[in-house]
């Protein structure tokens, strides 16, 4: 079995080779790719000899090696992820080396994520603090039915497009509405398509949820997303979308982030007691939801009178 360092530089020297030809003028690059919540080595294709930045389909080195360690066999990890590359480029725009940030200002998006748990990213990318947690912006290449593609905007690609962080801020706050529009719906509701999935029918669904209608609007649970349930929590940057829930409620609301894709909304007045909320939270992220998708311990508290969003546990400046 070759050593990590090893395996490294013979991916490097050889993996082009399994390419399709168009491939040919290209060359590999080495990127430390700060992800939510942990630090990856990205394996970059790029044209040779480019300036400048550019779009890149980005393969991990790290789980190139953790399949070779379980195959012990380093062509067959080099030609399956060549295949899956390649067929993954199919959903990709043509020209995709050749596209570079200023030609998708209208694709940059908002990334909320917990300041504390991604310093290293947070360092390399242009970002705004938001309570206890930060805004990052990304570049959306691609959303269809086979899912989300994009990349992170680092501060290496805002110097080289001349791109400030009040402009990302600008461009992200009109194009992460209308690329990811939210949505919100009862809790049960998103209970009943979960058991739809289980394999529940119409009748077990209802029988669950009875009388649903005759719950008072102050004891509503809502869970607010977006129609692609991709980085949902965004919303907790929109007063406005969650004033709307607000308004169902009746009463000034807590919003619990369940994960980076989605938040729960609930009444302060029904649901007191936020200390206990918190617990819930942390209790949830430490057994049920993945590292990379945990968002934050903290629980947040919205003003029906100012519109206002602070963080439960302490007073901190909002977003402006």
């Amino acid at each position: 079995m070759m050593s990590y360092e090893r395996f490294k530089k013979r991916v490097m020297k050889e993996f082009l080779d399994y390419m399709p030809e168009r491939y040919a003028g290209c060359e590999l690059e080495l990127r430390k790719v700060p992800k939510v919540n942990m630090c990856l080595t990205g394996i970059v294709i790029k044209p040779k000899n480019i300036k400048g930045s550019f779009c890149s389909p980005t393969f991990y080195m790290e789980s190139l090696y953790d399949q070779y360690l379980d195959c012990d066999s380093f062509e067959k990890v080099m030609s399956n992820q060549a295949v899956y590359l390649a067929e993954s480029m199919k959903y990709l725009p043509e020209n995709i080396l050749d596209l570079n940030v200023s030609s998708l200002t209208d694709k940059i998006v908002f990334q909320i994520v917990n300041t504390k748990d991604n310093k290293e990213m947070i360092d390399h990318c242009p970002h705004r603090a938001f309570m206890d947690l930060t805004i990052v912006y990304r570049v959306i290449i691609n959303i269809d039915e086979t899912g989300v593609s994009g990349f992170l905007i680092t501060n290496d690609i805002a110097r080289a497009e001349n791109m400030s962080e009040k402009m990302l801020f600008q461009f992200a706050k009109k194009n992460t509405k209308k690329l990811f529009p939210f949505k919100s719906e009862r809790i049960e509701e998103a209970m009943g398509r979960m058991m739809r999935r289980w394999g529940a029918d119409d009748n077990e669904i209802r029988e669950s949820f009875p009388d649903l209608e005759k719950v008072p609007a102050h004891e509503r649970v809502y869970v607010l997303s977006n129609e692609y349930q991709f980085f949902g929590a965004n919303a907790l940057i929109y007063k406005d979308v969650i004033g709307k829930v607000a308004q169902n409620i009746g009463t000034d609301c807590y919003i619990l982030p369940s994960s980076v894709h989605d938040l729960v909304i609930l009444s302060t007045e029904t649901f007191n007691g936020s200390e206990r909320l918190i617990n819930i939270v942390k209790e949830t992220n430490n057994e049920h939801v993945r590292r990379s998708e945990r968002l934050s311990d903290s629980i947040y508290r919205y003003s029906i009178v100012d519109g206002s969003i602070n963080r439960v546990t302490e007073e901190l400046d909002e977003v402006s």
